[in-house]
C-alpha cells in the first residue's frame, strides 16, 4: 500500500521528518493488519490512518523531550596535565 498523500502534511504538523513519518506509516500498516486481520477493507484503512497519526504525534513528543533535555558535558577536567598522565 502506498503512503497516504497527507504524510508530508502530518510530518510538518508534527515537526518530524518525512522519513520518520514514512517509518511511522509502515509501523501503522503492520499494526493495522494485525488488528483488522487483513490488509484491505474500511476497518484496516481507518485503523492504519488513526495509528499513523498517533505514532507521528508520539515521535514528535519524544523529539521535544530529547530537545528539552540538556546535553551531557563532553569535557572532563583532569587533575593534572595530559602530558604527565602519559609519562607515567
Amino acid at each position: 500500500m502506498q503512503a497516504p498523500k497527507i504524510l508530508p502534511w502530518v510530518a510538518r504538523k508534527a515537526g518530524i521528518t518525512e522519513g520518520e513519518a514514512l517509518d511511522a506509516w509502515q509501523h501503522a500498516l503492520a499494526e493495522a493488519a494485525v488488528h483488522a486481520g487483513a490488509r484491505s477493507g474500511a476497518t484496516f484503512h481507518r485503523v492504519a490512518v488513526d495509528r499513523f497519526v498517533a505514532l507521528a504525534h508520539a515521535r514528535a513528543t519524544m523529539r521535544a523531550v530529547r530537545a528539552a533535555r540538556p546535553a551531557p558535558s563532553t569535557t572532563r577536567r583532569w587533575p593534572r596535565p595530559v602530558a604527565q598522565l602519559c609519562a607515567g
